[in-house]
């Protein structure tokens, strides 16, 4: 098959998932190809040659081959650790380390991690009930690149918070509708618990999602309204009522508004296998950005 890479990865073995009881061992043995080995629980003893190294739960270890390995699995309770063996055909890529320079492992990074996500998308990909030979290909390509050149974080991108007030009225919001989901979230309590005046609270609202704090709360509503449509057995008529809307009609006409389809469309949708949508309320903080870009688009709007 052909590749962008100068070097082919051919997995030699199916990939697996093994179990030890605590304080078994693995070898001595004679490693003739590549080996990945993901620690997914306890923690082991990795010895090659003359070298040892800890692999604490969550590690990957790269066994490579031309020497004597051995595994100690932990102790203290049982090891669960995910593996397949490979091959590397052709010249690896002059700008990455030497194979003599890449570390025997490589611990969990609680930040942006990409091993652990790239091995566990590589299992489920070689699955036999659903085996996808190029994903598979490429995932593992993935994973070695990030573990030979050390680039096994995804860094992280900042996100837009709104303003502190607007926080704690949101969060108001949801804990107000968990205890009591029927009831009035009137603004001049919203403004109370996010420490401003109602004014105030309005135009930061209005600043940061483009609507106002009723709006966003009738959106908290359908949001919980379209869980009750998908999680449970009410009819149309007692989700309305449980939410606070005024009538099955009300609530209809603005569940259509907002998702496009009626409650009853939604809960058919839902049995045909389609996704649930995207929470409304969670997509406040672009509806501003979205807005500004209709009134680009229309100036007459």
């Amino acid at each position: 098959m052909p590749t962008l890479l100068p070097f082919e990865l051919r997995i030699a073995s199916g990939l697996a998932v093994a179990t030890y009881p605590a304080g078994a061992t693995f070898g001595p043995r004679a490693l003739r190809d590549w080996e990945f080995v993901w620690l997914i629980e306890g923690d082991a003893l990795y010895r090659r040659g003359g070298e040892s190294v800890s692999a604490p739960a969550g590690s990957v270890v790269l066994c490579r081959p031309g020497a004597t390995d051995f595994f100690r699995w932990d102790a203290r309770r049982r090891t669960r650790h995910a593996y397949f063996h490979f091959e590397i055909v052709g010249a690896l890529p002059s700008e990455w380390p030497a194979p003599d320079a890449w570390p025997l492992v490589r611990p969990a990074d609680a930040d942006g991690d990409l091993l652990r996500p790239l091995f566990r998308h590589l299992v489920a990909a070689a699955a036999p009930e659903h085996a996808d030979p190029t994903l598979t290909r490429l995932l593992a390509h993935a994973l070695l690149a990030a573990f030979a050149t050390g680039q096994t974080t995804s860094g992280s991108v900042e996100s837009e918070r709104p303003p502190a007030p607007v926080e704690r009225a949101m969060a108001h919001i949801a804990e107000r509708l968990d205890e009591s989901p029927a009831d009035a979230v009137p603004l001049s309590e919203l403004a109370e618990a996010a420490c401003v005046t109602p004014e105030y609270l309005c135009r930061l609202f209005r600043s940061a999602t483009g609507r106002t704090p009723a709006e966003t709360v009738r959106l908290a509503r359908l949001d919980r309204s379209a869980q009750l449509l998908s999680r449970t057995n009410y009819s149309v008529g007692e989700v309305a009522r449980l939410c606070g809307f005024e009538s099955p009609f009300h609530f209809s006409r603005l569940f259509r508004r907002t998702f496009g389809q009626s409650p009853r469309e939604y809960r058919q949708a839902l049995s045909r296998g389609e996704r649930y949508p995207a929470s409304r309320t969670l997509r406040t903080i672009t509806v501003k950005k979205e807005n500004a870009r209709d009134r680009d688009a229309d100036p007459g709007a």
